[in-house]
């Protein structure tokens, strides 16, 4: 146990002294209270020995700056004092200490007392020591919003020590749009006790000491005390598991090697336009490419791989903000053109993606030719299914395909009179 020694006594001071190092304790001496405040300031003992009268600053001047200090953060004071009148011993517990022993020291007393002190010490280490090894971050913060008590897994998880944050707001730890409402949301509960937060859990956003925001899990609980509050807040850091989430989300819904929606995504997006009441034509393109085959089995799967790459990127190169683009699987993708059903522009717009597939590729070092057969549908969204629109547009290509590939083929909804 590390105990913090204060007198200026010599005859107190060894005597003292002498009988905590027999008892295996680390003692740090000073002679006065302000030297005292300075000790417990850059390393906090375990307990502390006030002598009551110093130079400098006494003892109850000491004591009352060191509970100032960290008003949260319990360490035992026992005062020493040969003043023991009744207005004495009231004046250094009211300043804040635990206990009181009168001069001369009666050294079994004092050995009794700090036996006492030290189980309450090593409980409370022990809680401490709980609270520090727990896999949450544990904030605490007072009325005011100030935090009071920051764990281990606090600094691990907000990049802060605990010494940065101590005494300071907590919306320091959350984005400005957040942190600046505060002290409103805590001010609030109070005046009228219906809780925002308080008493359950949510998914919010973190601030961390590099400005970088994360996702965490926050419950916070009330400590009501005689005084006033204080809020615990439990907190996870769920910046893995919402990585995986939208990994996840994103392979479900994407073509891991283009980077284009999969076919999942493309009958989520037909079956949302079929839902959409509209008199204009939309365009379908179902597009196969020519010469796929000998790539991969000349050159390799690995730039096989390329050349869809490089049709992916082809395609959004070509794409508005409100065209979809997907890969179906294989060497098929598929288009959907935003009101461009009108025969005119679908043909234009159907030629400009065939254009672009027909210049050559460059891929792993070797010239390329490849082209696509495209099967064109113009269609009205909710007048057939989708399963049934896929199908017409597919006819169409494999029309493209035996009529020599490398062309459009359109097609005209089944259905709809004016068309291709």
């Amino acid at each position: 146990m590390h105990i913090l020694l204060a007198d200026d006594s010599r005859t107190t001071s060894g005597p003292v002294k002498a009988l905590l190092a027999q008892r295996g304790y680390q003692v740090q001496h000073v002679l006065d209270g302000r030297a005292a405040v300075d000790a417990y300031c850059k390393k906090k003992p375990d307990l502390i020995l006030m002598d009551g009268i110093m130079p400098e600053m006494d003892g109850m001047e000491a004591t009352r700056r060191i509970r100032e200090l960290d008003p949260e953060t319990w360490v035992p004071i026992i005062m020493m004092t040969a003043r023991n009148s009744k207005d004495d011993l009231l004046a250094g517990l009211e300043a804040g200490a635990d206990d009181y022993l009168p001069k001369p020291i009666d050294f079994d007393v004092l050995g009794a007392r700090i036996d006492a002190f030290e189980r309450i010490a090593i409980l409370q280490q022990s809680l401490v020591g709980i609270l520090d090894n727990v896999y949450e971050a544990i904030i605490t913060i007072s009325q005011t919003g100030h935090i009071r008590k920051f764990n281990k897994a606090a600094e691990s998880i907000f990049g802060y020590t605990a010494s940065e944050v101590l005494g300071k707001k907590v919306n320091n730890l959350m984005p400005r749009a957040h942190a600046e409402q505060h002290d409103g949301y805590i001010n609030n509960y109070l005046e009228t006790g219906k809780p925002n937060i308080i008493g359950t859990g949510r998914k919010v956003e973190g601030r961390r000491k590099s400005g970088e925001l994360f996702p965490m899990r926050l419950a916070v609980t009330e400590v009501k005390r005689a005084q006033d509050s204080l809020f615990i807040g439990l907190i996870q850091d769920i910046s893995k598991e919402e990585a995986a989430r939208k990994r996840i989300e994103y392979l479900a819904l994407n073509d891991v090697l283009t980077g284009l929606p999969n076919r999942a995504a493309f009958n989520q997006k037909l079956e949302d336009l079929q839902h959409k009441t509209s008199t204009t034509l939309h365009l379908m393109l179902f597009i196969d490419l020519d010469g796929f085959k000998p790539v991969n089995d000349t050159l390799g799967h690995e730039a096989g791989d390329e050349a869809l790459k490089q049709v992916a990127q082809r395609i959004n190169r070509i794409l508005s903000k409100q065209d979809f683009a997907a890969r179906l699987g294989g060497d098929e993708f598929v288009l959907l053109g935003h009101q461009k059903g009108d025969p005119e522009e679908g043909q234009v717009f159907a030629q400009r993606v065939l254009q672009a597939l027909t210049d050559p590729f460059q891929l792993l070092g070797h010239r390329v030719e490849l082209g696509a057969s495209i099967g064109a549908l113009g269609f009205a969204p909710g007048t057939q299914s989708s399963s049934e629109l896929l199908t017409q547009a597919d006819n169409a290509m494999y029309a493209a395909k035996k009529a020599g590939k490398g062309q459009v083929v359109l097609a005209m909804q089944e259905g709809v009179a004016d068309g291709y």
